[in-house]
């Protein structure tokens, strides 16, 4: 009976272990959505995009925040994280709209991304996080012509 028993917990136990693996590895693990297959939800241009959020943040929360969205508009800037990360500021340098292209991206376009320069009008495909000081766009990634 005590052999049984024991039995039954051992097993019971790996398979909570492997269950825990596995759901470990589903959460932290799974590779970054790639949206360059992604269905755009909206096409909007920076400063209206912004303006959206400046009027009635809620309101463009509701519509934007989640969706993938191309946003065209003229470069105010281009820097580079410490993380290999390419981070595009459009609108204002401060309060605009900021367009982060993860480095795994960046290495993929980076051609393209070391042509650009203040004041050239590009779009990007993202997705919208909302608003802190600027509308942030994540996951993002160069789209049309060169």
């Amino acid at each position: 009976m005590k052999k049984k028993l024991f039995l039954t917990l051992l097993i019971l136990a790996f398979v909570l272990v492997l269950v825990g693996i596995g759901g470990y590895l589903y959460v932290f693990r799974k590779a970054p959505a790639d949206l360059s297959k992604a269905r755009t939800d909206f096409r909007v241009e920076a400063p209206a995009l912004f303006e959206a959020f400046e009027k009635d943040e809620k309101a463009a929360s509701a519509r934007y925040v989640g969706a993938v969205l191309e946003v065209r508009g003229a470069l105010e800037g281009i820097e580079q994280s410490e993380w290999g990360q390419t981070i595009l500021t459009f609108v204002d340098p401060f309060f605009g709209v900021t367009a982060t292209i993860d480095s795994v991206m960046s290495v993929r376009q980076e051609s393209w991304i070391g042509s650009l320069n203040r004041g050239d009008t590009v779009t990007v495909k993202g997705r919208c996080d909302g608003m802190l000081t600027d509308v942030r766009l994540v996951k993002c990634m160069l789209v049309g012509e060169r």
